[in-house]
């Protein structure tokens, strides 16, 4: 990995963790997104958008409402995406769950810990908001955006440790890796299926979404 990909895989995940909550909330922290733009800056577009298909599926199954708690898939997709593609000799299927799934539950922690710190920016400039002192807000808007770049300054190098560090094993030698994707996969499609369940309501809409599924699977595995 040379210096220039490097420091585009960590710019690109401080984007894409910053356009998660904060700005410009563009989709560019869709997994198949930072997968792919991953896979593109390292070299290899098919391994990142394999990566990000996978990743997204478990994305599906995340209901972004209130204060819930979830996985950032983001910055785990950049790191998992890059490392498919500067790694040939590891299965991106199998990167995707070894590497970007804990990732994304650290990208989820430290999500929690930003909200936790705005909640007390907030609490702080609390009498000047509501006397209505735009100062007080232009800080809160500034800080909170510092705060989420700076995580996705710490994401992003995290990533680049774990592309460093899969990089010098030698995945040659491991056997059965090909059950590691297909655990990956399968267990995407369980997220998935269950994001669709969980928010497809009931009665007629549950009936819409069987007729969905039914039809994608004989486009698939009709021919």
């Amino acid at each position: 990995m040379t210096l220039a990909i490097a420091a585009a895989l960590w710019l690109w995940s401080i984007i894409v963790t910053v356009d998660l909550v904060s700005a410009p909330q563009g989709l560019l922290s869709r997994p198949l997104v930072a997968a792919t733009v991953a896979g593109l800056l390292a070299g290899d577009v098919a391994a990142g958008v394999l990566v990000g298909v996978a990743l997204e599926l478990y994305a599906l199954d995340v209901l972004p409402i209130g204060a819930s708690r979830y996985p950032d898939y983001g910055a785990a997709a950049v790191a998992a995406g890059g490392a498919a593609a500067l790694v040939p000799a590891a299965p991106a299927l199998a990167l995707a769950g070894l590497l970007g799934l804990p990732l994304a539950l650290l990208g989820g922690v430290s999500l929690h810990v930003h909200r936790r710190r705005n909640a007390e920016s907030i609490l702080k400039r609390l009498p000047r908001v509501t006397e209505g002192e735009a100062r007080a807000i232009w800080e809160l808007q500034r800080n909170a955006l510092a705060r989420d770049a700076f995580r996705g300054l710490f994401l992003g190098g995290v990533g680049l440790l774990v592309i460093m560090a899969a990089a010098q094993i030698s995945w040659s030698t491991i056997s059965h890796l090909e059950l590691l994707s297909a655990a990956t996969i399968t267990g995407g499609f369980a997220a998935a299926l269950s994001g669709a369940l969980r928010t497809g309501g009931a009665g007629a809409r549950r009936r819409w979404l069987a007729v969905g599924l039914a039809t994608g699977l004989l486009l698939v595995f009709g021919k």
